[in-house]
Parts: C-alpha cells; sequence; structure tokens
C-alpha cells in the first residue's frame, strides 16, 4: 500500500467515528484525557496533516507552527470537512519530493533537517494512529454507542504480528 493509500484510510476512518459523534460528544472534555475532547485530538490529527500539505507547496515543514484552530476542535461539520479537503489535495503530493523540516525541541534554536515529501506522510501516519488509539480508549471509555473499526489506531505491524500469532 502507498502512503497515499494509507492516509485516505486514514481519514476515512476518522471520517467514520467523527460523523457518528454528537456535537457536544465531539467537544465534551473527558476525564480520562485530563479533560481534553476528542475534538482536541482529530484537530491535533488534521493540523499535522495540513502541514504537511502547506509544506509541500513551499518546500518545508514546520509541525511546530501548527494554526491551533479552536473551530476544528468544536465543530466537528469543520473538521469532517477540512479532512475531506486534505483527502483532495493529496493525490497531488509528490512522495519523492526533497523537503525541509524544521525541528522544535523546545530550545530557541529549529535545527532543519532534510526529509521527503513521502517520509512526512510516513511520520503524519504513524502520527495519527497513535492519536487514534487515544481516541478509541475515549470512545470506549465515555462513548460506547460510536463503531469504530477494530484496527482504529493500531499500526500495520502491530495487526500483521496479531494475525501470525492467531494462526
Amino acid at each position: 500500500m502507498k502512503a497515499e493509500t494509507a492516509l485516505l484510510t486514514i481519514v476515512h476512518q476518522i471520517n467514520q467515528v467523527i460523523a457518528q459523534l454528537e456535537p457536544e460528544e465531539y467537544r465534551k472534555p473527558l476525564p480520562e484525557f485530563e479533560h481534553n475532547s476528542l475534538g482536541q485530538h482529530f484537530r491535533h490529527i488534521l493540523e499535522f496533516f495540513q502541514c504537511l500539505e502547506a509544506g509541500a507547496g513551499i518546500g518545508t515543514i514546520d509541525y511546530a507552527a501548527r494554526n491551533r484552530n479552536p473551530l476544528y476542535e468544536n465543530h466537528p461539520d469543520i473538521a469532517l470537512a477540512a479532512f475531506e479537503a486534505f483527502s483532495i489535495a493529496l493525490p497531488a503530493f509528490d512522495a519523492e519530493a526533497p523537503i525541509q523540516v524544521r525541528a522544535e525541541f523546545g530550545s530557541d534554536e529549529r535545527p532543519v533537517y532534510d526529509s521527503t515529501v513521502g517520509r512526512e506522510m510516513l511520520f503524519v501516519y504513524d502520527h495519527a494512529i497513535h492519536h487514534l488509539a487515544i481516541v478509541k480508549i475515549g470512545l470506549h471509555c465515555c462513548f460506547p454507542h460510536i463503531s469504530a473499526r477494530k484496527d482504529l489506531g493500531v499500526s500495520p505491524s502491530t495487526i500483521k504480528a496479531r494475525a501470525k500469532v492467531e494462526n
């Protein structure tokens, strides 16, 4: 599977979950998340996708310079539209293109590293899986009526390893 296909699969999974959540559920502070919401996790995933998209266009990605747009964490319909916009833009990405990534390690120094768009597609994919694992915990704890795929938030390598053990 190519990175583009994998990211489209993740966006589809995200949209399936968001579409089932009532706006109040989407933005509800959860004690399990230290009073953060599912919407905040979806916003965070989305803004990493948007940083990739913007960076692919200009040749430099800065994940720390996210907008942190509260509309994405409070309005599921706006988040759904933004995820859809990303999925529409995705086919234009050139995975082989070189790109620079500005790092954030907590100091004033912000070194820049060489990468490729394809490598950064892998990064945002893995990052989304990590946050979807957290989202899945929130769904199980607080919104058991929401239907999510069994493999939501599970790395493909883990899925394959589990399949080997089961056989």
